[in-house]
């Protein structure tokens, strides 16, 4: 049966709900602020404010690359916290584990297909599919393999694409003036079933004919070997009695990750620093993970101060309903970009400027709904789904009465 809240990591909630803030600010940033909705005039149209300027510099240096690696790798803690205690309870894990990730397939492709084209659940449920071929690995080979395919998983994928010449001229039609401004009338001013032709569209030649999707897989599985090395050596069960280990890391990574982010992100602009491209990219790969170190360690440390832990638990509810809120805040973007059903149908207008503020206020909406729903009930709605379909009975909703 699906764990209890008693039995929970709540360290794992807490990191869990704090990565679901970054993603819902880099997936509505960029997919707002990129080709996907906007075309190069738009772009440029927005650029020419320093306030848009400022929110994509934000985003750049604090969020891109940092909310979904750290998802990634909560995901590779969570399998294997789950293995272990599915294994030391003589459940059949394999059993249970692979029924797991086909549900949460299932649940992707709804999502990218019918609701979020950028929609990553799909890539994890394939990528775990890999973490579990790989679970017997040796402890410092599945550290090893997991760091060169965080490193470099994405950036070789996307050379291969390359090559194969998958993004051809057919992906590059995808994504000009004619095909983004089709893209936003058919996201605007058509109706759902225009939505989802277009959407489907975009998936295919930004997704699946280019081979990105090959590249996501890698960079997910490397952040998801990570995790489960973590998890194995129990350093996140265990996380009050490191806290001294924790407190220097944090002193160490935070600082220099912060600085590494802000060199590569000027590295990154040649109208500001002459540099080559690739060492942009060398900086960031290296820059992300130790932000992260300092994110993660720094959240920990509130988490078990007796003067902030409050302030840190704030996320933890968001964590519990991760898979709920992540699948809502596909919908909340597609209100605020698309046309039908009510929506605002903001697609190539909203600047950055206003969506990142948009975002803190959805998020904490998120905060306080997920702090209310689980006083009431056990599971968020897609998690009592996900454990029902995946026990094959389902679990009891409501929270026991005291």
């Amino acid at each position: 049966m699906p764990v209890t809240s008693a039995k929970r990591l709540g360290e794992l909630d807490m990191l869990r709900g704090f990565a679901l803030l970054g993603v819902l600010i880099a997936n509505f940033v960029w997919f707002s602020f990129g080709n996907n909705s906007a075309t190069e005039a738009q772009t440029a149209g927005f650029l020419a404010d320093s306030a848009n300027v400022a929110a994509i510099s934000f985003t750049e240096i604090f969020v891109a690359d940092k909310a979904n690696t750290l998802f990634a790798f909560l995901f590779g803690v969570g399998f294997w916290v789950q293995m272990e205690r599915l294994e030391a309870s003589g459940a059949a894990f394999r059993k249970i584990y692979l029924r797991r990730l086909f549900v949460l397939l299932v649940f992707g492709l709804i999502n990218l297909y019918l609701i979020w084209p950028w929609d990553i659940l799909n890539v994890y449920a394939i990528t775990g599919l890999a973490l579990f071929a790989l679970r017997r690995l040796p402890a410092r080979v599945m550290l090893g393999v997991g760091l060169l395919i965080a490193l470099l998983g994405r950036p070789v994928g996307k050379g291969l694409s390359d090559l194969s010449g998958l993004a051809g001229p057919a992906h590059e039609a995808a994504f000009s003036t004619e095909a983004i401004l089709a893209r936003q009338d058919a996201w605007v001013n058509g109706t759902y079933a225009d939505w989802i032709q277009a959407s489907a569209h975009l998936v295919f030649y930004d997704w699946v004919a280019n081979g990105l999707v090959v590249a996501w897989i890698l960079y997910a599985l490397g952040r998801f070997l990570v995790g489960a090395w973590v998890a194995r050596q129990g350093w996140l069960q265990r996380a009050s009695d490191l806290l001294p280990v924790m407190r220097k890391l944090f002193y160490i990574s935070m600082p220099l990750g912060l600085v590494l982010e802000i060199c590569s992100f000027l590295t990154g602009q040649s109208q500001i620093v002459a540099a080559p491209g690739w060492l942009h990219q060398a900086i960031h790969m290296i820059g992300v993970p130790v932000l992260d170190i300092g994110y993660a360690t720094g959240l920990i440390l509130l988490f078990h101060s007796a003067r902030w832990n409050g302030l840190a638990r704030l996320f933890a509810p968001v964590g519990r309903m991760a898979l709920t809120n992540y699948v809502v805040q596909g919908v909340f973007i597609g209100l605020v970009l698309y046309g039908f059903h009510g929506g605002l149908g903001l697609a190539g207008q909203i600047e950055p400027k206003v969506v990142l503020p948009l975002c803190l206020v959805f998020y904490a909406l998120q905060m306080v709904v997920s702090h209310w729903w689980l006083r009431r009930y056990r599971f968020g709605p897609l998690e009592w789904l996900w454990r029902a379909l995946t026990y094959g009975e389902p679990p009891a909703m409501r929270q026991a009465l005291v």
